[in-house]
């Protein structure tokens, strides 16, 4: 159904508001400042595996290609703000305030604007390190259900079970505030576990002419984390795990 302009205005500004409040939430844990790098001080597990003390010391976006790969397929424009273009998503080390147990590239990102609408989100890429492939296991079902719980609470709410390159997978999604598309992407493999939580607004572009301003659906988005994007992390990682085993 097309929006009227009124419409139109009163979604802008319930979706300036969410993520206006996002942002402050975010500000405070210190995702934004100074403070997202976090401290040296790992989030609990610690000991005498190589594994999980190599990848601990790696700095995410490095690892990850700073998001590249996202921001090609997604189109977005700016990392670190919700109107403005450029920037480069930030690095939270092990121990953060934000997630201990991960390091993580994350940040609020812009997707453009349509007829002085902008379009914004966050994203956190996380990798989470452990000692075992119990730990991780346990890790993994805490997150997915932590995921399960919180989509519970809105509309069309959906998970889907992957595997193959992983050892297990869930993608959970979600429609939330003022029709804002979630998705987290958990998957483990081995003794470490990625995490992807996203979410951004609404295509603008549908409710004003029908036709779509960004390069993807949520649900092509989502089907190309599983398919595409993910089985790249997982050789990258692996990879540089066989460097220090």
């Amino acid at each position: 159904m097309t929006r009227t302009p009124n419409q139109m205005k009163r979604t802008f500004f319930k979706t300036l508001a969410a993520t206006g409040a996002a942002a402050l939430l975010l500000s405070g844990c210190g995702l934004l400042g100074d403070d997202a790098s976090g401290d040296d001080t790992d989030g609990g597990n610690g000991g005498d595996n190589a594994v999980y003390d190599a990848m601990t010391t790696w700095d995410a976006c490095e690892v990850l290609d700073n998001l590249q790969p996202i921001t090609d397929y997604m189109g977005i424009e700016g990392y670190g703000s919700n109107t403005g273009t450029g920037g480069e998503p930030s690095t939270a080390k092990i121990g953060n305030a934000w997630d201990p147990e991960a390091i993580g590239c994350n940040d609020l990102i812009y997707l453009g604007s349509l007829q002085g609408f902008g379009m914004n989100g966050e994203i956190k890429v996380k990798i989470v390190p452990t000692e075992n492939e119990e730990q991780a296991s346990a890790t993994y079902r805490d997150r997915v259900s932590l995921a399960e719980s919180v989509s519970a609470q809105w509309d069309d709410a959906k998970t889907v079970e992957f595997s193959d390159p992983w050892d297990e997978g869930t993608m959970v999604s979600w429609t939330g505030d003022v029709d804002q598309p979630y998705v987290q992407v958990i998957a483990r493999d081995g003794q470490w576990v990625f995490h992807i939580d996203l979410y951004h607004s609404e295509d603008f572009g549908l409710d004003a002419n029908g036709e779509a301003f960004l390069p993807f659906t949520p649900e092509e988005r989502n089907q190309w984390f599983v398919d595409t994007y993910l089985p790249d992390v997982n050789q990258t990682i692996n990879d540089r795990i066989a460097e220090v085993q």
